[in-house]
């Protein structure tokens, strides 16, 4: 099984910063617990607050797909689609080391 990366990247609302961040933080903290998890990093703009990139890397692309259909996804879908958010999402393959 090789390993899975995913990058997404939201662009806030105008004024909406903290619940973005909220909803994300949320996310990630449930992350943490699920299986198959490596890592789970909020990223920030610098040119662009309220603009965030999260990098994401899972075991397997099951792991992916169970944390896809987790609660705390379908929680994090509403509280996008509340926000008006659409993330843009890159699906990675990492390349170890030479």
């Amino acid at each position: 099984m090789a390993a899975t990366g995913v990058l997404a990247t939201l662009v806030s609302p105008q004024g909406r910063r903290a619940e973005t961040l909220a909803a994300i933080q949320a996310l990630q903290s449930a992350a943490a617990d699920e299986p198959g998890t490596t890592l789970f990093s909020i990223n920030e703009h610098r040119d662009e607050p309220g603009t965030f990139s999260v990098f994401e890397r899972y075991e397997s692309d099951a792991a992916v797909d169970e944390h896809r259909h987790s609660p705390a996804m379908q929680d994090f879908r509403e509280a996008l689609i509340a926000l008006g958010i659409r993330p843009a999402l890159t699906f990675t393959q990492p390349i170890d080391p030479a």
